[in-house]
């Protein structure tokens, strides 16, 4: 049964994600989803038994969905063979584009092997880097760095634009606005940490994470590239797993194909975890072209 958002009982369906914890699980909370995808719906067995979100969006009249910003996978919760099967069924017939990951679609579709990072948090030292990684954040603590653990989202996306704007050029403003949003309804839930370097008055680096229910998720951070030589955002991490540590077991880097920034995260001691990203597209040309030029 497909249920409006404005009809979901959303506590009924966090409890289902938070029984179940599976991989990226941050990513299929209530408000985490109404935070980066305000109109998903849900798909919903029974009494809440299963549970699937769906984000549908429609583009010259043509339905399609696709992984939000700031989101990597959903994993069905709750769904024996028979129904995962119905499910992708469901999606098949309704939209002519799919681009999702945790739901193994039939034939024809695209499979491609994404990467991200998960760091074991329980026993967490500094030992457990590479020497490189503690060479950094040695050279990084001699700085006179102010290490900072207040929050300050709008902190953080400026530094971000400043520094990594002109890289991510497909972030647009309404991509900021959703960082924005989920940053703010994480720190009114308790859920959201931030780390910050200030450097004679000015913040040279920051980065946030969420902390739910024993677990952590980098979600974003920028640092200068003037404090990046000098070890700043090893620094960071590292102050942030240490503080983490805690109360948390694991660390999700939140993911990245880019074979540099998952070495970077595999220096920490993280491991690789592969999934699937699956493609179909059955958009008549010129449309299939724009689809994939947008969402590859």
């Amino acid at each position: 049964m497909i249920v409006a958002n404005a009809q979901l009982d959303k506590q009924r369906w966090d409890r289902r994600v938070l029984a179940e914890q599976p991989e990226g699980f941050f990513f299929l909370l209530s408000w985490y989803l109404d935070s980066v995808a305000p109109h998903w719906e849900g798909y919903v067995l029974d009494d809440y038994e299963g549970i699937y979100p769906i984000v549908p969006q429609q583009k010259f009249g043509v339905p399609y969905t696709h992984m939000p910003f700031l989101t990597r996978s959903f994993i069905p919760i709750g769904f024996d063979d028979k129904q995962s099967l119905a499910l992708q069924h469901y999606l098949s017939k309704r939209f002519s584009y799919l681009q999702l990951a945790g739901v193994a679609l039939e034939a024809p579709h695209e499979p491609r092997i994404r990467r991200y990072q998960v760091l074991d948090l329980s026993n967490f030292t500094l030992s457990r880097c590479s020497e490189n990684h503690r060479r950094q954040y040695k050279k990084a603590s001699l700085q006179g760095f102010e290490l900072d653990t207040s929050v300050n989202p709008a902190g953080l996306i400026a530094l971000f634009r400043r520094v990594k704007g002109a890289e991510f050029t497909h972030l647009k403003d309404d991509d900021y606005l959703i960082l924005s949003r989920l940053m703010e309804e994480a720190n009114g839930r308790g859920y959201l940490r931030q780390f910050s370097l200030w450097n004679k008055g000015e913040l040279v680096g920051a980065a946030a994470y969420l902390e739910v229910n024993g677990q952590a998720l980098y979600l974003k951070g920028a640092i200068t590239p003037e404090a990046m030589q000098v070890g700043g955002m090893v620094y960071l991490h590292v102050e942030a797993m240490k503080a983490l540590s805690g109360a948390c077991t694991q660390l999700d880097f939140g993911g990245s194909n880019a074979k540099g920034l998952g070495e970077f995260n595999r220096k920490f001691g993280a491991r690789d975890v592969e999934y699937l990203l699956l493609i179909k597209n059955t958009l008549a040309k010129p449309l299939a072209w724009l689809a994939k030029r947008k969402f590859g």
